[in-house]
């Protein structure tokens, strides 16, 4: 299902300098939300909510960017392709873990996960047809947080496994 709000960014880790924000042109008429997956589909951002295998994965949706009016809920995009960018958090983040098939367990963390939609992530892709969301890292309940994070998974967002590069 869609988002229709901004949600709540979780970082895993402590930022630094492979943490570096980017800033992406988003597509014309489309509307993402803060906390959400950020891909790219030919060159310009557009909402996770029904990703395709060549999608390329960035970080997280965090702000519109310089110049553009950043109300709430959601950023909309512009009349044209780029008119309106937005700023994209990277490193590692705690995302919902899909069901099923797609249920991340321990016995996958170092694998790759793949997008399901603009909040969860799951372990297959789904016959080739989900980019690749980045590695996982552990489980929220496993991590050994002071406040253990049910149900959601650290991802390394735009890093498969394997990977030393930026994103996929």
């Amino acid at each position: 299902m869609a988002l229709t709000a901004d949600i709540k960014i979780i970082r895993y880790g402590t930022p630094g300098n492979s943490t570096q924000p980017t800033n992406r042109g988003l597509t014309a008429s489309a509307t993402v939300y803060r906390g959400s997956i950020a891909t790219t589909r030919s060159g310009y951002l557009v909402a996770a909510s029904a990703p395709q295998s060549t999608d390329i994965v960035w970080g997280l949706i965090e702000n519109a960017g310089p110049g553009n009016i950043d109300g709430a809920p959601g950023i909309a995009g512009g009349t044209t392709n780029g008119s309106v960018t937005v700023d994209i958090a990277t490193g590692s983040f705690f995302l919902a873990g899909g069901t099923g098939a797609d249920a991340i367990t321990e016995a996958n963390v170092g694998a790759s996960c793949y997008v399901i939609d603009e909040k969860t992530v799951g372990l297959t892709s789904n016959g080739n047809t989900r980019p690749v969301a980045g590695q996982i890292l552990g489980l929220g309940n496993n991590l050994g947080n002071i406040v253990p994070i049910a149900g959601l998974i650290a991802v390394k967002v735009g890093q498969p496994a394997g990977s030393t590069g930026g994103p996929s």
